[in-house]
């Protein structure tokens, strides 16, 4: 159990920050992450993933995930998104074939323009809707959609540690198979503590940038220092996280004319020499609102527990 907070009054401020819970794990990516219990992630999860293949020109396919209550809400949705490709009544980007598909689901090929198109599938997988797209050109819409049918067969829910072991987590699914480039971006809210989010992007071979998070915060360039927001860092430090090199910045932010409201800002960037399952680019943020943002020891001990539970699956 994790508590931090108090109800103490500090002059005429009263602390709020008060988190009495076990803390729970989620999956992301190729890592494990810890939060409250009372976190979820937020309208569902997207996910980017560029297959293995020599085939196709750009075959890079953009996968959504998203609860859904019931099979009859599925079809609704699929129905509401059919119709609006139907009428879509502008010059570009018309709906030239709907497929029905024999688990249940269903495809679209929208002709973009010339010979470009889009195709995107929708199913139904447990309770979660998910929708998979891709992009073609050069009259490959027929190559592009045989890889997208054979990337739904990639797209499980795990049934034990097996499906986990090399796969890709993304929300209540994990998605298998070699890929050139996978990304996805989690935004975790709680009901219990709606001023304090999470939100994060993990992205496993992608490079570092030229610049660290700390020289980033640092430089003229800074949005901060462009909108003229007062700050107060609380941290700035380098360490490690889950075996790769990470920098951290936190502070207390006065965004308003004359900087009397507070927020707090937390974010972690790794930095590691050679992208991997193993050591993927992450980029980790924790924003701090209302009366809860006064509590900043409380705030701190949060973070600290939420990024030291960083870990390799």
């Amino acid at each position: 159990m994790f508590v931090i907070g108090c109800d103490a009054e500090k002059g005429d401020r009263t602390l709020q920050i008060r988190i009495a819970a076990v803390m729970k794990t989620h999956c992301i990516g190729h890592s494990l992450i810890d939060l409250p219990d009372s976190y979820a992630l937020k309208s569902g999860v997207s996910g980017f993933f560029t297959p293995d293949q020599n085939v196709l020109e750009d075959g890079d396919i953009d996968l959504q995930v998203r609860p859904v209550a019931s099979a009859a809400e599925f079809q609704r949705q699929t129905q509401v998104r059919h119709g609006e490709l139907a009428n879509d009544a502008g010059l570009t980007s018309k709906l030239s074939e709907a497929r029905d598909l024999s688990d249940g689901g269903k495809l679209f090929r929208v002709h973009i323009i010339d010979d470009a198109y889009q195709s995107e599938v929708h199913w139904l997988l447990r309770e979660q809707y998910l929708i998979a797209s891709v992009k073609s050109y050069k009259n490959q819409v027929a190559q592009a959609e045989i890889m997208l049918l054979e990337f739904l067969h990639n797209v499980v829910v795990p049934a034990d540690t097996n499906d986990l072991r090399t796969a890709f987590c993304l929300g209540d699914v994990v998605v298998k198979g070699n890929y050139r480039a996978e990304s996805s971006s989690f935004n975790f809210r709680s009901l219990a503590t709606a001023d304090t989010v999470f939100s994060l992007d993990i992205d496993t071979y992608g490079k570092d940038g030229t610049e660290s998070l700390h020289q980033r915060m640092a430089g003229t360039n800074a949005l901060l220092k462009k909108f003229g927001v007062k700050e107060s860092v609380l941290r700035k430090s380098e360490n490690s996280i889950a075996g790769m090199r990470a920098q951290e910045w936190a502070a207390a932010i006065r965004p308003g004319e004359h900087g009397s409201a507070q927020d707090l800002q937390f974010i972690l960037e790794t930095k590691r020499p050679q992208p991997s399952p193993a050591t993927p680019k992450i980029y980790l943020e924790m924003q701090v609102v209302g009366r809860s943002a006064l509590d900043e020891t409380g705030a701190l001990a949060l973070w600290a527990t939420v990024t030291k539970s960083i870990r390799p699956r």
